[in-house]
């Protein structure tokens, strides 16, 4: 059950690895869709006209959703069912969750704080990343068992 759970583990990396930059071309085109706010001044005399009262990031919103609810909880069940060996491998996927859901909290706070929603991003897609190239590296453990030990040498 653990070799499947570290199977799948390495395909759903890499696949928050193109869903975070699919989020990214959905929040640039949800921020570039503003096209009609030329002065930050008028979001206060217009707010549905702003991001926050407009429709232009619905996509990134629900793609978003999707990520850190039930995509990360998903992602923290297979990482706890793979268990894997590797302690860095290990400790990296069962963080990258909280950290997942976390994105949807910091979206949801005050300017300053929302502020860290892109920064936390880029260390989700590096983080996801990575995971997926070291989870790819690895040599299936089969084969691992089958390679004979080197004779000693005397």
């Amino acid at each position: 059950m653990r070799r499947g759970a570290r199977s799948v583990m390495k395909w759903f990396a890499a696949l928050y690895v193109v869903a975070i930059v699919v989020q990214v071309f959905l929040a640039g085109e949800g921020i570039f869709g503003l096209n009609n706010i030329k002065h930050s001044d008028d979001c206060d005399k217009h707010a549905s006209l702003c991001a926050g009262g407009s429709g232009t990031l619905d996509a990134h919103r629900g793609l978003g959703f999707f990520l850190t609810m039930p995509g990360a909880l998903l992602f923290l069940i297979v990482a706890l069912i793979a268990w894997h060996p590797n302690k860095r491998i290990r400790t990296i996927s069962i963080v990258l969750p909280f950290l997942a859901f976390f994105q949807m909290i910091l979206a949801g706070l005050g300017r300053w704080v929302a502020a860290f929603h892109p920064v936390n991003a880029i260390l989700l897609l590096g983080l996801f990343g990575w995971l997926a190239y070291a989870l790819r590296q690895e040599q299936p453990e089969e084969a691992v068992a089958m390679v004979p030990a080197p004779a000693p040498a005397d």
